[in-house]
């Protein structure tokens, strides 16, 4: 499962959440699912990589991964990808729990541009930690 494919379902979830949590006022489901990001993003057990070692063994996951040899920031130790799971993370946790009734339109947008961002493989939030220094 490549990254791609990860945030397109990622984003489905997020969007099939949203619609449960607004019928039935319930935010149990989004907590777990911030929970399962937020450990995804401290551990850098992603999900695509355990399903790509499952599938295919240690050796086509070691050959997707690119290893920069020069390290010229501190953020360079951090990938773009696993930052981008914590400020889906913190965004969510600030407009659905923080300021539910200013910011409600938030994490349907976050979940909208995970899709297209699965769709497309163009992802603005990828490419902006990719700008400021995240590999």
């Amino acid at each position: 499962m490549s990254e791609r494919v990860f945030r397109l379902i990622t984003g489905m979830v997020l969007w099939a959440i949203l619609l449960v949590s607004t019928i039935y006022q319930n935010n149990t489901l989004m907590i777990v699912f911030c929970i399962v990001l937020l450990l995804e993003g401290i551990t850098n057990w992603r999900i695509p990589t355990i399903v790509s070692k499952i599938r295919f063994g240690q050796s086509a996951v070691n050959s997707n991964q690119k290893i920069d040899e020069i390290k010229t920031s501190p953020l360079n130790h951090i990938e773009a990808e696993r930052m981008m799971r914590f400020v889906v993370v913190l965004f969510l946790l600030i407009s659905f729990f923080s300021l539910p009734n200013v910011l409600w339109f938030f994490p349907w947008y976050v979940a909208g541009m995970m899709i297209v961002s699965g769709i497309s493989n163009i992802c603005p939030m990828v490419m902006f930690l990719r700008w400021v220094g995240f590999r």
